[in-house]
C-alpha cells in the first residue's frame, strides 16, 4: 500500500461512516416525526369526523401506505443502484425524502380543504415511502463494501445507528416544540415545525453524500458485468436469491415489529389505557433511542468476537421472552414502568438491528445486493412496521384494552426471527469480500 493510499484510506472510511451515518439519521429523523405526528395530533387536523381512536387508527393507515410503497421504492431504487451506483441513488433518495415532508407541513387540514386533505397527506407519504424504500440498501451497502473484510458488520452498522439518531432528534424536536408552544398551539399549528425543518437538514445530508465516492468491490462488479447477458435485477433476485429474500425478511420483521410497537404504537397505548400525557409518554422514544444506539454499537463491535448470527439469534430470544410482560410492566407506576418496557425492547431491538445489515446483505451476490437487501429490509418494514401499529391499535380498540394477543404476534415474529438467523449460515456466500465471524 502506498504512503499517500494509506494517507486517504483513514478520510474515506469517516467520510463514508458520515455518509451512512448522518444521511440516515436525516431521513429516518423525517420519517419519525410523521409517525409520531400520527400517533398524536394528526387525528384531529385529517380525519376530524370519526372517533379519537379511529381517528388514530386512520393516521396510523396512512403511516401504512407509505410502508407499503417502501418496496416500492426499493425495487425502483435498488435497480438503479445495483446499474448506476449507489451514491447517485442516495442523493435522490434524501432529496426526496426531505421534499415530501416538508410539504407535509405545509398541507392545509379537513377544515381548509375537506377530503383533498388527507389526499394530498397520502401522496406526500407515497414519496416518503419510495425514498425510504430506497435508502437502507444503498446507505447500508455504502458502509459493508468500503470495509475491509473483517470490518463488515461494524461498518454495515453506521446505517443502523442513523436510524436511533433520527429518532432521537425527531422526539426532542417534537418535545420542545409542543413544550414552547403549549399543547393548544402544538395541536392546532406547532405540530407543523417539525416537518418545515427538514429544508434546513436537506443541504448537510446532500454535501456529506455527494464526498463520497462508489466503493472498488461495486466498481468491480460493474466492470466484470456482460451487459449483453444482464438481466434486471430485481428478476435475478426472484430467480436465485428467493430462499435468501425469505430468510431476511424474517430476521427483520420482528426487529420493526416489537420496534413500531414501542415507538409508534406505545404511545397510543400510553395516552388511551394508562392516561398520560404526551409530555410524559414521549420522553419514552428518547430514552429507547439512547439505549438502540447504545446496542448498536456494543453489537456491532462484539460481532468478530461473538458471531454475529448469535447476537441476532439471542436477541430473538429476549424479545420472545419480554413479549409478554412488556405492557404490563409499562402499565406499573407510570411513567417509569412506560420508560422501562420501552428501554429493555430496545436492548433485543437494538443488538440484533446492529448486525442484521451485513448478515442480509451478505445472502446476495454485488450485482443484486442493493435489490435484494433493500427487499428483504422493507417487506419486513411492511408487515412488522406498517401493519403491526395497525393490527395492534384494532386489538386494543376491540379487545376492551387487552394486550394479550399483541403479545402473541410479537412471539411469533421473535421465533420466526431466530429459525431464519441459524437458517442464514447455509446460504452465505464464502466471499473473502464478505466474510466475517460468525455462527
Amino acid at each position: 500500500m502506498s504512503s499517500a493510499h494509506a494517507t486517504r484510506e483513514p478520510l474515506t472510511m469517516r467520510r463514508v461512516a458520515s455518509a451512512a451515518v448522518v444521511g440516515t439519521a436525516i431521513e429516518w429523523y423525517d420519517f419519525f416525526i410523521y409517525a409520531q405526528a400520527a400517533a398524536l395530533v394528526l387525528n384531529g387536523i385529517f380525519f376530524p369526523t370519526v372517533s379519537p381512536l379511529m381517528g388514530v387508527l386512520l393516521a396510523f393507515a396512512t403511516l401504512g401506505v407509505g410502508f407499503v410503497a417502501r418496496p416500492v421504492g426499493a425495487v425502483v431504487f435498488g435497480h438503479f443502484g445495483d446499474r448506476i451506483g449507489r451514491k447517485k441513488t442516495l442523493v435522490v433518495t434524501l432529496l426526496m425524502m426531505g421534499t415530501a415532508t416538508f410539504v407535509i407541513g405545509l398541507l392545509p387540514g379537513y377544515e381548509q380543504i375537506g377530503y383533498a386533505a388527507p389526499v394530498l397527506l397520502v401522496l406526500c407519504r407515497l414519496a416518503q415511502g419510495l425514498a425510504v424504500g430506497g435508502e437502507w440498501g444503498g446507505a447500508a451497502l455504502i458502509g459493508i463494501e468500503h470495509a475491509p473484510a473483517d470490518k463488515k458488520t461494524l461498518y454495515g452498522s453506521f446505517a443502523q445507528l442513523g436510524s436511533p439518531i433520527g429518532l432521537l432528534l425527531a422526539t426532542s424536536v417534537t418535545l420542545g416544540t409542543s413544550a414552547i408552544a403549549g399543547t393548544e398551539a402544538y395541536e392546532a399549528w406547532a405540530w407543523r415545525i417539525p416537518f418545515l425543518l427538514s429544508i434546513v437538514l436537506i443541504p448537510i445530508g446532500y454535501l456529506i453524500r455527494s464526498r463520497v465516492h462508489e466503493s472498488s468491490e461495486f466498481e468491480e462488479a460493474v466492470s466484470k458485468r456482460d451487459t449483453a447477458k444482464t438481466s434486471v435485477p430485481l428478476v435475478e433476485v426472484f430467480r436465485r436469491h428467493f430462499v435468501q429474500l425469505l430468510l431476511g425478511l424474517g430476521a427483520f420483521t420482528a426487529v420493526f415489529l416489537t420496534y413500531y410497537l414501542m415507538t409508534s404504537f406505545m404511545l397510543v397505548y400510553a395516552t388511551e389505557e394508562l392516561g398520560l400525557s404526551n409530555s410524559v409518554s414521549l420522553p419514552a422514544n428518547v430514552i429507547g433511542a439512547v439505549v438502540q444506539g447504545v446496542m448498536i454499537v456494543i453489537a456491532a463491535n462484539a460481532a468478530n468476537r461473538l458471531g454475529s448470527r448469535r447476537i441476532a439469534i439471542f436477541s430473538a430470544i429476549g424479545l420472545l421472552v419480554w413479549a409478554f410482560p412488556s405492557f404490563y410492566v409499562a402499565s406499573l407506576v407510570p411513567p417509569v414502568g412506560l420508560y422501562l418496557a420501552v428501554g429493555v425492547s430496545m436492548i433485543f431491538i437494538g443488538a440484533s438491528y446492529s448486525v442484521l445489515a451485513a448478515d442480509v446483505a451478505q445472502l446476495f451476490d454485488t450485482e443484486v445486493r442493493y435489490t435484494g437487501a433493500s427487499l428483504s429490509y422493507h417487506f419486513a418494514a411492511v408487515i412488522g412496521g406498517g401493519l403491526g401499529p395497525i393490527v395492534a391499535t384494532a386489538i386494543l380498540d376491540g379487545s376492551g384494552g387487552s394486550v394479550f394477543w399483541i403479545a402473541i404476534m410479537t412471539a411469533v415474529a421473535a421465533v420466526a426471527m431466530a429459525i431464519s438467523c441459524v437458517a442464514m449460515k447455509k446460504y452465505v456466500p464464502a466471499t473473502p469480500a464478505l466474510a466475517h465471524k460468525s455462527v
